[in-house]
């Protein structure tokens, strides 16, 4: 009996071993993250500056490398910034396995390719910028699976879709995705992230309307930058229950009909942005309400009548474009001088603008 016992707990001991070092081999630690950036650097097709070539090298530390920093608790990669370097090549699935990893800069490059399905593993990511690259492909729908995401920067590419899955991202602050390919309509999901300060999708081909409840679930909402896209339909009329709004940015799309009265009662616009439209109707002699505006453009939007006396009591105003109207009466022309009063004098031909 006493043998079978022993033989029984040396048993147990060479389990418990081999059980620690299988664990040991299999849970992620910073060779593996090191692993994963050598992959990174293997997709690199050209380094003008030899970053890369002449600082990733297995006879340094990785936490020493040029763009990687480490966490001061774990000794894991927490961010990389490879911004700015002129880089060409593709993001090989490796990088997924940074699962330490919390910013994550990649910006004024040229990548390209797809994004790997396996960056949705970055579970931990709060920064993500991607800008000035040449990736291409559908918004990835796994982009939702990114939930701690704070900022998202995805400008001057040529993606194509938008994902309903973004509206996941409850944790968002910024989602930058300007100057790409997207087309088809908004998802209805980003006007419920009540998180969101900036939404930026300039120059694309957007369509479809904005929802009339849109300010209802955007209470945090700073900057709407939609200009330059096939956006159609009405400004919803409760713009101005996006009370924190400071930018509205919807210049040359298709939007139609009167330009709402709420939109005069957003009192915290510092910058209006209406022009290129086909809207139709006059300016209301509530624009005065806009004590903090800085830029009316409002140049080719369809709008008649006279313009607003009420004009002069905005004296934060700096720039002014209403030029390619069909205003009536005597047509002014205005300058803003150091003592901030309005100087104005009589032209023709509904040229009405100044900086």
């Amino acid at each position: 009996m006493e043998k079978i016992t022993w033989f029984s707990l040396l048993h147990a001991v060479l389990l418990v071993h081999c059980v620690v070092a299988c664990l040991a081999r299999s849970v992620p630690n910073i060779t593996s993250d090191q692993s994963s950036l050598l992959a990174l650097k293997a997709h690199i097709t050209f380094d003008p500056h030899g970053v890369l070539d002449n600082n990733w090298s297995t006879s340094t530390f990785v936490c020493n490398w040029v763009g990687v920093t480490c966490g001061v608790r774990h000794r894991r990669v927490t961010s990389l910034d490879l911004s700015d370097m002129a880089l060409e090549g593709t993001v090989p699935p490796n990088l997924g396995n940074l699962s330490f990893l919390v910013s994550l800069d990649l910006s004024n490059n040229s990548f390209s390719g797809h994004l790997p399905n396996e960056l949705v593993h970055l579970r931990r990511l709060k920064f993500m910028n991607l800008s000035f690259n040449k990736f291409s492909g559908q918004l990835p729908s796994w982009l939702g699976g990114l939930t701690k995401l704070q900022e998202l920067f995805l400008r001057n590419n040529s993606f194509g879709m938008i994902p309903q899955e973004i509206g996941n991202l409850l944790n968002l602050k910024i989602l930058d995705v300007e100057n790409n390919q997207l087309i088809g309509p908004l998802p209805l999901t980003i006007f419920n992230m009540s998180s969101l300060q900036i939404i930026a999708f300039t120059m694309n081909g957007i369509s479809g309307n904005l929802p009339t409840d849109m300010c209802y679930g955007l209470s945090n909402l700073q900057g709407l930058y939609l200009s330059s896209n096939d956006l159609q339909g009405q400004i919803p009329s409760n713009l101005y229950e996006c009370s924190k709004l400071q930018i509205l940015s919807v210049s040359s799309n298709n939007f139609n009909g009167p330009i709402p009265r709420g939109t005069w009662n957003s009192t915290v616009l510092e910058v209006l942005r209406l022009g290129g439209n086909n809207f139709k109707g006059e300016i209301p002699q509530e624009m005065s309400n806009l004590l903090h505006l800085e830029i009316l453009a409002m140049s080719d939007a369809g709008l008649t009548g006279l313009i607003p006396s009420s004009i002069f009591n905005i004296t934060s105003l700096q720039k002014l474009y209403l030029s390619g109207n069909s205003f009536t009466g005597i047509i002014l022309i205005f300058w803003f001088d150091t003592g901030r009063d309005w100087q104005p004098s009589e032209v023709g031909d509904n040229i009405i603008e100044f900086e």
